[in-house]
Order: structure tokens, then sequence, then C-alpha cells
């Protein structure tokens, strides 16, 4: 019963508001990411769009500050940041040798970050937009489980800037610069520069440190916005991202005291730039064209052991180091009202990506048994190319109906290879696309329904496989076990949803309601096996009659001119499917057939409000929960459901604006990675890494 009770209070605080009715309305809010700017709530798609005052009242610097908020999201750790993120239980988890073809997608201001959300910064942002379910006609594989696009602001005519401040719990410090305005007739420039820095929240008693897992993060982002004629815009965006940050968030009493001797660092600078064109000359079509590039540099490693003490005879660390250089090119045509196709509104576009990733590995340790110091070294290069075209059709039926329906053809090629001689060059087709009805005959409401279908490529378990070729004392069984998964399929994604949105209560309330069921074919399952007594290897295998389904459940109320009531819900239900692994602690087969999925939550929610005290002061107070889920398909082990209470008092007077914030008041201790293995010679054991404790700080801003 406990998972009903959080979607039984936002309902509850829904039907409440029947009897009441407000002087002021909700604002609109808009989704960017779909072909045509369309206000959310006529989107027929299950899309949330965190706006920038939900991440004001979390004092949010990044994505994974904010993912909570939002229904049937979940992200993993392992690093310094969430950077690895669920939807509807679908999405990786880490990331160590092999390549990685990302399931939920990322777009920074059209710009694709897919697989590297340490870039994620939320300085200057107008708002983050969370598309789940396949996204497979506009984005395709880079969206088998959604998208996530981060909208910043865009420049204006009028000139005007902001100064930020901020300073919190363990040394936190953030301070930032925004420009903007008029360059010269019919140019527009906007600027913004971040600095955000934390000592973080583990304390290495051997080194005498507090900050080995600290936040050191910048960026600059400028955009240039030129109108030659009232036909064309071009807008130009550049990003310096610049993240070095340490990594030390394991210890094996699994605690926020953890004494390695070599604490570990997750890096990231990026380089990138897109030129977006528009063009409206002619009446038929308006042409949108977007061409983006896109290198990083991105250094990864940690201490193994976790410890200062030699662990079976050992001691080191691993290093990942990758260099990834990407562009792409996109061109479409969106017809005008006036035009059609058939009958219908049309959208026709081609699609060209390439990149590639070249990863340099190092492992050391010393062998305090064998008398000397040991480095074994890993490299491999991941070449992408990928060609496409897509188009949507859209029939109004009648006033009241209308249908959609959308296709992508893609070619995808993928050329690996790496130092233990194992190598992948293949080539495939795939599609994706949807179908969507809906109705608009009750008032103030859309219900829809839609079939919408994704794709991820098929790929190679180099890193598996370059364990069985490169040490011939491999156990045979653990050797033929991972011979046979040398490669994997690709995954398809079918999505049956019906949704419910609308605005009622004189556009006081809004409400967002949708009902999934998705099933996956070849469903890639990352799994992991050991190699006595603590080194285990990852691997991506298919299993069948994988599904998941669920519910997600948005709704705001202004109860009063003084009050808004939010709430966001998200139920979800996983099957795991016929998947079997090797058992860590008995090396026999392990059945997994019928488990959730890992990283899958049954329920998560998050309910508030907003108060306003007086003329310039509100007080915000809200509730994170989320049910225990397994931490990996491989083994067992899962984390303990937790609820997170955050709190926000916000005074704002003309240009100035100052916040007292908190996050997680009642310093619950939470978790947000975990493994399963022997790393101290004693037998397997459970680890896991900790969620933000509380957190609290004070945080202003002057706007000119």
């Amino acid at each position: 019963m406990k998972h009903f009770i959080p979607c039984a209070l936002a309902l509850s605080i829904a039907s409440l508001s029947a009897a009441t009715s407000a002087n002021e309305t909700l604002p609109t809010v808009s989704v960017t990411a779909d072909f045509r700017a369309i206000e959310a709530l006529k989107s027929a798609s299950s899309v949330s769009v965190i706006e920038a005052q939900t991440i004001s009242r979390r004092d949010a610097k990044h994505l994974d500050e904010i993912l909570n908020t939002t229904p049937n999201v979940n992200f993993s750790a392992g690093a310094s940041r969430g950077r690895f993120i669920q939807l509807r239980g679908i999405g990786e988890r880490s990331q160590f040798k092999d390549p990685l073809d990302a399931s939920v997608g990322m777009l920074i201001d059209g710009i694709d970050y897919s697989g590297i959300g340490l870039a994620s910064a939320l300085f200057d942002v107008q708002q983050v937009e969370v598309l789940r379910g396949p996204q497979g006609t506009q984005f395709g594989s880079s969206a088998l489980a959604g998208m996530i696009s981060i909208q910043s602001n865009e420049p204006t005519e009028e000139f005007s800037g902001k100064v930020s401040a901020g300073a919190g719990s363990y040394d936190s410090f953030n301070t930032g610069l925004v420009l903007n305005g008029a360059i010269a007739d019919n140019l527009l420039g906007r600027i913004a520069i971040q600095k955000n820095v934390s000592d973080g929240y583990i304390t290495n008693n051997f080194l005498n440190r507090d900050d080995t897992n600290n936040i050191d993060e910048g960026s600059v982002k400028a955009q240039l916005k030129w109108q030659p004629s009232d036909e064309l815009t071009l807008a130009l965006t550049t990003h310096y991202i610049d993240a070095d940050n340490g990594y030390n968030g394991f210890s094996l009493e699994n605690s926020r005291s953890i004494p390695t001797d070599q604490p570990g660092h997750d890096r990231q600078k990026s380089k990138a730039g897109a030129l977006k064109i528009n063009w409206t000359g002619h009446s038929a079509f308006e042409l949108q064209s977007t061409l983006a590039y896109e290198r990083s540099e991105l250094a990864y490693g940690f201490d193994w052991d976790w410890t200062n003490i030699p662990a079976s005879g050992t001691q080191g660390g691993e290093n990942n180091v990758r260099e990834r250089d990407a562009a792409n090119f996109d061109l479409r045509l969106i017809s005008t009202p006036e035009s059609n196709f058939l009958g219908a509104q049309w959208v026709a576009g081609m699609y060209a990506a390439k990149r590639d990733v070249q990863l340099s590995y190092d492992d050391s340790w010393y062998d305090i048994w064998g008398g000397g110091p040991w480095i074994s070294t890993f490299d491999s290069t991941n070449d992408t190319q990928r060609v496409a075209g897509y188009g949507e059709l859209s029939w109004s039926l009648s006033d009241l109906l209308t249908l959609s329906s959308g296709l992508r053809l893609e070619r995808i090629n993928n050329d690996y290879k790496d130092s233990a001689g194992v190598a992948l060059d293949k080539g495939e087709n795939q599609w994706g696309g949807n179908l969507t009805l809906e109705y608009t005959g009750v008032e103030n409401t859309l219900l829809y329904a839609t079939i919408s279908r994704g794709y991820k490529t098929a790929g190679v378990n180099g890193q598996a496989l370059g364990k069985v070729i490169t040490d011939p004392s491999t156990p045979d069984t653990i050797a033929d076990f991972l011979l046979q998964r040398g490669t994997f399929d690709s995954e398809t994604l079918i999505n049956y949803e019906l949704g419910l949105k609308g605005s009622y209560l004189e556009n006081t309330l809004s409400l967002s309601l949708t009902a999934f069921y998705m099933d996956r074919q070849d469903m890639q399952t990352n799994s992991s096996v050991l190699f006595p007594p603590s080194e285990w290897r990852s691997y991506i295998d298919n299993v069948d009659n994988g599904h998941n389904s669920g519910i997600e459940l948005e709704t705001q109320w202004l109860a009063s001119d003084r009050v808004v009531l939010f709430a966001a819900v998200g139920l979800l239900e996983t099957k795991l499917g016929d998947l079997t692994v090797v058992d860590v602690d008995t090396d026999a087969p392990l059945k997994q057939s019928g488990r959730d999925q890992a990283h899958a939550p049954s329920y998560q929610f998050n309910l508030g409000a907003t108060v306003n005290l007086l003329e310039n002061l509100a007080l915000t107070v809200e509730v994170d929960g989320k049910d225990s889920f397994y931490f990996s398909n491989g083994h067992n082990d899962q984390s303990r459901a937790y609820e997170l209470v955050h709190m926000n008092l916000a005074y704002e007077a003309g240009d100035l604006a100052v916040s007292l914030w908190a996050r997680n008041l009642t310093n619950e201790d939470y978790q947000t990675r975990g493994f399963y293995f022997d790393n101290t010679g004693s037998g397997n054991q459970a680890y896991h890494q900790l969620g933000e404790p509380r957190i609290a700080g004070v945080s202003g801003s002057y706007s000119f």
C-alpha cells in the first residue's frame, strides 16, 4: 500500500482544488525540444518542464540536483556527480573501458552531450525539458528511453545583466555574471560566466583532508543572434566547460570517512559550438538548420581498494582518459499553416553525425608479495557515423481529432578497435517512429494515445573479451561465459502510452497524467562477472521478455494568491527478462528472470508548497521520496527507500533577490550507487556511495 500513498496524496491535492478558485493564473510553459515549440499542456507526450524557478528554489548548480522533481527519473553516481540518468528504469549506470551509446540523450542549447553528463551545469538556464519514452522520430538512437534538453536564456534587445553569488556548507561557493543586449543593429549577444566550488562532504582521515571529493566547476556560454532580414535569423552558441572534480566516494564501512591514499578524479573539459539558421522566406515551409561541434577531454580515476592498506597483497588505482570529437548536421523543413501534403501538416529532415572516441587506460598497483610496482595499459578507438532521414505528418481528422505519424530511417556504422586485439566493424539499418491520436472534445483537456518505437545500436564487449584474450589464466568457465557474449545485438523499444492533460479552474490548476507500457525487445542489460578474488569485468547481454510500465502524474494548483501546491509522482513496474548471470558468491549460474531492473524504483514523488508570507517573501517546503531499487542486474544488493526534505526562503525587492536554502534538512543517509564484491579478501560485501547530506546556504543576485 505504501507505493500508492504518494499518488493518492497528489490526487487529493488535485481533487481539493474543485472547491477553490483564485484571481491569478498559472504561467504558460512551452516545450522547445519538439519540431515545433508548443505549450506543454498541449504536447501529446510525457514531458516535464523544469523551470528556472524550480532550479532556483533548490539552489541547484547541476542537473542531478533537480532530477528528483520529475516522475520516473533516477540517476546513478559512481563519480563526483550523478552523470548517468535512467528514465522509466532505462539507462546506463556507469562507464569504464567500453564505449557508451547512451539510452538517455542530452542536449544543451542544441549541442549533443549524450553520455557526458558532467557538462550539465544550470547557471543562466531558462528551463530543462525531460522527454520520457522513445524519441525515435526526432533523435533516433540517442534517445531510446528519452531525451533531456537544457535550454539557456537567449539574447534580448534590451541591455541587462546579473551578478550572483552564494555560499554554503562544506566551504561551497559560487559566483556568476551575465551580460545581455544589443551589440549592433540586428545583432544581439549574451554571455554567462560561472564558477562553482565546494570541498565536498567526504573526510579523508588518512591524508587529513576534507576536499578529496571536491567540486571545482566553471563554464562560459556565449551567444550571438543576428537577424539580417525579416526572414533570416542566425544564432551562434559557444560553450567552454571546465570541471576538475575529485572522486573519493566509496569506503569499506559505507561511510563519509574514506581513508584512501590515492583519491580519484572526475574531469571534463569541453569546447563546443552550434550554428542555427532559421529561414521563413518561403510560403510553404520554414527551414531550420543546425551545425554543431563538440570536443571533450574526459578523465576518470579512482583508488580501487578505497583504503591505504594493501588489499589482497596489492594496492593501486585505475585511470580512464578519453578524447571525444563529435560533429553533426541537421536540416529540416517545417510546413507553414497554409501548406499541406496529402492534407497534412508536415516535417521533412535529414541528419548526419560523426563521433570519434579514443580511450587511454592504465591500472597501476604495487604487489607487496611479488615485490614491485606493476602497470597495465589498454587503448581503444570507437568511431561512429550516422546518417538519417526523417519526417512527420499530422492530419486534422475533425475539429476534435488529430492523427500524427512520424518515421526515421537511420544508417549507423560503428568501428571499434582495442589494444587487446578485439575489433568490430559493423553497420546496421534502424528505424523509429510514432503514431499519435489526439482528442480535444473535453473542455480544456487533451486526451492522447501513442505508439512509438525507439532503438539502440549493437556493440562489442571489449572489456570482457580483452580479459579473456590477454589472460590465459582465466578460469575456463568464466572464459567460455564471456566469449559467448563477445558482442550484443541492437535493442528496440515499443512504447504504448495514454495521456491526459488539462488546465482547469480558470487556469489555476494544471494536470498531466500518463500511463505507459514499454516492450523491450533484445533488451541490452549491463551485468558483470567477478574474477577472483576482487576483479570484475562488465559486459552487456541481450535478454527477452523485459518490460517497463507505469503511471506519471504532475499537477500544480494555485490555491490562492498566496499559496501554490505542486506534486509529481511516478509509479514504475519493471521486469528484467530472461537474464542469467554468474553468482559472485558461488560462481554458479544465477537466474534473474522476472526480477526488477536495476535503478528502477517502484515509486518516487515530489510534493511541496510555496507560501507568500509577505509581498516580497516566499517560503517553499518540499519532500522528495523514492523506493528502494537494485543497484545492478548482476547481483541483488538494494538501496534503502528514503524521503528528503528541502526548504527555501526567498526575498525579492526590485532587482535584488536573496534566498536562504537547505537540501536534505533531516540529514538522511541514502545511496546513489552500489557494488557487491570482495575488496578485503574476506568475502563479498555490499559497498554504497552515499548521496548528499544536509546542505544549507545563502544565495543572492542583483539584476541591472
